[in-house]
C-alpha cells in the first residue's frame, strides 16, 4: 500500500473487498458512512460523560477494515484533543504464497487456512470442494490441497508480521511470501501520520492489556455468531476492560444502506455492574446477556 494512498487505491480497495471471502464463508463488509447516524448519538453522550481535556481511551474492537473506526476516530478529536483510539481486529491481513518459477499462487490466512489457489485462468476456493459438473476444477482443487501440504515449509508466517500493519515480503527459496492487508487504506493512512490512533490484532473474547474509557463492539456479539456461553464471556471481558464509568456501544447493523441499527450504550458503574444509558432501535439482541454477565462480575469480585 503506498505511504500516502489515492482515492483510486481506496475506491479499488472497496470494490474488491466485498468478494474476499474468509474462512466460514464470512465477508467483509466496507463503506463509507455505516454509523453516521449512530456515531453523533454516542459523541453526544461521550461529551455529557468525559472532560474534554481526558485522555480518552477509546478500543473499535472487531473493527473489520477499520473503515468506520477511521471515520469515528475524525469526529472525536475536535471534542477530544487528547484522544487515543483504537481499532481492532483478529485478523488484518490474509497471506499471498507464490511460486515464482510456476506463478502458481495460494491465498490463505495467516493461521495457514487456504482460501483460494490460483492457477490461470483457474481460480479455485479451497475451503468447499468444486461440484461433480466441473470435474477439472475438482481435478485442480485436489491438486492444490496435495500442494498446500507440500509447501508447509515454505509458508509459515513469520511471528513479527502478527502485530504489524506494515506491507511485508518474504523470499523462501523459489516461494515469495506477501502480506495483503485487509485494511482500508484511509485508516492506514491515519494510522501511519497520526500517533492517536493505533490498529492493532485483539480478540473480542480477551481483555484489554489497558483498560479504557469507550469500547464500541459493533456486529459481532451476535447470536447467529456465538452460542450463549461464548456470547457471556465475550461480555465479561469486554466489562473487565473497562475503567469504573466506561461506556460500552454494543450493538447490531440490521439494515444496509440506508443503515439501520440496534445498539444499547452501557455505562460500568463502581461497583462492576452495567445500567443502560441510551437504546438504538429495538436495542442490543444481547442486552439481557450482558446484563447477566455484569452481575456475575459484581458478584465475584464482592465475594473476594
Amino acid at each position: 500500500m503506498p505511504l500516502h494512498p489515492s482515492e483510486e487505491d481506496a475506491e479499488t480497495f472497496e470494490r474488491l473487498m466485498p468478494f474476499v471471502r474468509l474462512s466460514g464463508g464470512t465477508y467483509r463488509s466496507t463503506y463509507r458512512q455505516r454509523f453516521h447516524n449512530l456515531d453523533p448519538l454516542v459523541n453526544a453522550l461521550l461529551v455529557k460523560n468525559f472532560s474534554s481535556s481526558l485522555e480518552l481511551r477509546v478500543e473499535d474492537l472487531a473493527a473489520s477494515t477499520c473503515l468506520t473506526s477511521c471515520e469515528w476516530a475524525m469526529t472525536l478529536f475536535p471534542l477530544f484533543p487528547r484522544l487515543r483510539f483504537a481499532a481492532s481486529d483478529l485478523l488484518l491481513f490474509l497471506v499471498e504464497v507464490e511460486q515464482v518459477n510456476s506463478r502458481e499462487v495460494f491465498v490463505s490466512e495467516p493461521d495457514g487456512h487456504p482460501l483460494q489457489y490460483i492457477r490461470p485462468p483457474f481460480v479455485i476456493p479451497m475451503d468447499e470442494r468444486e461440484p461433480w459438473t466441473l470435474p477439472l476444477n475438482r481435478l485442480l482443487y485436489a491438486h492444490a490441497w496435495r500442494r498446500w501440504r507440500s509447501i508447509e515449509r515454505y509458508r509459515a508466517v513469520p511471528d513479527s508480521w502478527m502485530d504489524s500493519i506494515c506491507d511485508e515480503t518474504l523470499h523462501r527459496d523459489s516461494y515469495r511470501l506477501r502480506k495483503l492487508s485487509l485494511i482500508h487504506p484511509d485508516a492506514l493512512d491515519l494510522a501511519r501520520h497520526d500517533s492517536r490512533f493505533v490498529i492493532r490484532r485483539q480478540s473480542v473474547f480477551e481483555r484489554l492489556a489497558v483498560p479504557c474509557h469507550v469500547i464500541r463492539s459493533m456486529n459481532i456479539f451476535n447470536r447467529a455468531y456465538f452460542s450463549e456461553g461464548q456470547l457471556e464471556q465475550g461480555a465479561g471481558s469486554v466489562i473487565d476492560s473497562l475503567l469504573a464509568g466506561g461506556i460500552w456501544v454494543l450493538g447490531r447493523t440490521t439494515q444496509e444502506q440506508p443503515p439501520v441499527h440496534e445498539v444499547t450504550i452501557f455505562r460500568k458503574l463502581g461497583s462492576g455492574s452495567l445500567e443502560v444509558l441510551e437504546r438504538l432501535g429495538a436495542g442490543s439482541e444481547i442486552e439481557t446477556i450482558a446484563l447477566s454477565a455484569s452481575r456475575s462480575l459484581e458478584t465475584r469480585s464482592s465475594d473476594r
